[in-house]
């Protein structure tokens, strides 16, 4: 399983090299091409990824509206994330089910319901493969069934929205927003995953220095006995070597 970070800059104005498109994360094991989400300043650029599905973790405008002019490919979502697409056309719509893996090929993919949001109720994946798993929760807030969810996994892929300071808030007495990256590293921790990406990166990544910030991520891993990195555009990794 090879994943190859296309886009990793939430929704915010800055933009540098390393972070310039939304999130945008292309999973390939042989022929299979599996884009998860593809953000507004994807719009007209996704078949060029030709993908073989894409699948999404919700509807918010950095995830999914690079498919408002339709998709090249079946498209995956939950039964919530395709009530706020209804008026995109794309051809293809398929359901994705909630704790019920799909296979793509050799890759199958489980979704796992995160709190993130109530207007866009997301979802985090468990990639596995014959060799590998992976959990990927760009947007989070808590993962509901983390114990489930990061069991025997060999990398977290996790929400880069800030790495220390909490973007966690309450509406209607429910928790919205993004859990630092402190705080996902105890998970990891916790779960015994060994190894950690960010993506979707907030504006303390996008605009701050990144090796120093970098750095720090790497300290508050190894504090927790996690191999901690920031990802980038273009950054690709081979899981099965």
């Amino acid at each position: 399983m090879e994943l190859t970070f296309l886009g990793t800059c939430r929704e915010i104005d800055q933009r540098t090299r390393r972070h310039r498109r939304h999130g945008a994360l292309l999973v390939r094991q042989a022929e299979v091409r599996i884009l998860i989400d593809g953000g507004a300043n994807w719009l007209g650029r996704i078949a060029a990824l030709r993908p073989t599905a894409v699948v999404l973790t919700h509807a918010h405008p950095d995830h999914a509206w690079g498919l408002a002019q339709g998709a090249p490919c079946p498209v995956y979502a939950t039964a919530m994330s395709w009530r706020s697409l209804a008026g995109y056309p794309i051809e293809d719509r398929r359901l994705m089910p909630e704790r019920e893996p799909i296979a793509f090929g050799n890759v199958s993919f489980e979704a796992f319901p995160v709190d993130h949001s109530t207007r866009a109720p997301a979802v985090g994946y468990r990639l596995s493969s014959r060799q590998s798993k992976v959990f990927y929760p760009p947007d989070v807030v808590a993962i509901r069934e983390r114990a489930a969810a990061l069991r025997r996994v060999d990398l977290y892929v996790g929400d880069g929205a800030a790495i220390t300071r909490c973007l966690v808030r309450h509406r209607d007495g429910i928790l919205i927003g993004h859990t630092p990256i402190r705080t996902q590293l105890g998970w990891c921790c916790a779960e015994g995953v060994p190894r950690a990406l960010f993506t979707h990166c907030g504006s303390e990544i996008v605009g701050g220095d990144e090796r120093v910030l970098g750095a720090l991520g790497r300290r508050l891993g190894r504090e927790r006995g996690v191999d901690a990195r920031i990802a980038c555009d273009g950054l690709r990794i081979s899981l099965d070597r």
